[in-house]
């Protein structure tokens, strides 16, 4: 009997042990499904979005065309800046007339072509006065054949009031040239005299109206 009671509690503890191993199995089991689980981490790959760096490019670069433009849409004053400004053919990615051509009556710039800026361009066929700010330049060529201008006026709006003119920034130098028959403000001497004295009268009349609308100092504007 005490041999018999033995082995019996041998048996008992032997299927413990193999119960607890097979418990043991069963966590680890577990553990390690958790564990798989766990990969979840791998949903960590949505630092991906953290492209969105490239958007965060994107913005910068275009803010930074955006001041790029609104310097090259205003033309300096006085004739040193105003020809090294010229130089450097930012007003060609305005508004420009596609060709050369005769001068529209009443105008005396013989062969020319005429670039608008953005604020002239947005409301060219309107009937509103110019924003300051508002400017055009003019290519003038000695002949039709010529490729490249010889002169060129240049004309700047720089407050909300026109002035009759006065308010206006006005350059011009001749075909062949090289110093300015007008370099200033419109409110005296030969910017006042030679230009505003003729682009004072524009859109006042059928006569003067050549291009549609033409107004407020401006002949011609490009939209």
């Amino acid at each position: 009997m005490n041999t018999l009671g033995w082995q019996h509690g041998l048996a008992v503890v032997g299927l413990g042990f193999f119960l607890a191993v097979s418990g043991c199995d069963d966590n680890s089991d577990k553990s390690d499904k958790n564990g798989t689980g766990g990969s979840l981490g791998s949903g960590g790959q949505t630092g991906t979005g953290g492209t969105s760096a490239t958007g965060g490019q994107g913005g910068t670069g275009t803010g930074g065309q955006g001041g790029q433009s609104t310097a090259s849409q205003t033309p300096p004053e006085g004739a040193t800046a105003v020809e090294a400004w010229l130089a450097t053919g930012a007003y060609k990615q305005w508004h420009c007339e596609p060709a050369l051509h005769a001068s529209r009556d009443p105008s005396p710039h013989g062969f020319n072509r005429i670039c608008s800026n953005d604020l002239v361009a947005a409301t060219a066929t309107g009937t509103t006065a110019w924003p300051k700010g508002a400017a055009a330049v003019k290519e003038l060529f000695a002949k039709a054949t010529d490729t490249t201008p010889g002169g060129y006026a240049v004309y700047l709006k720089t407050d909300t009031d026109s002035a009759a003119g006065a308010n206006w920034y006005w350059y011009e130098r001749l075909p062949a040239t090289t110093s300015p028959v007008a370099d200033g403000r419109g409110d005296s001497g030969a910017p006042k005299t030679i230009c505003v004295g003729c682009h004072a009268a524009a859109g006042s009349d059928t006569a003067h109206t050549p291009s549609a609308g033409g107004r407020d100092e401006v002949y011609t504007p490009v939209p």
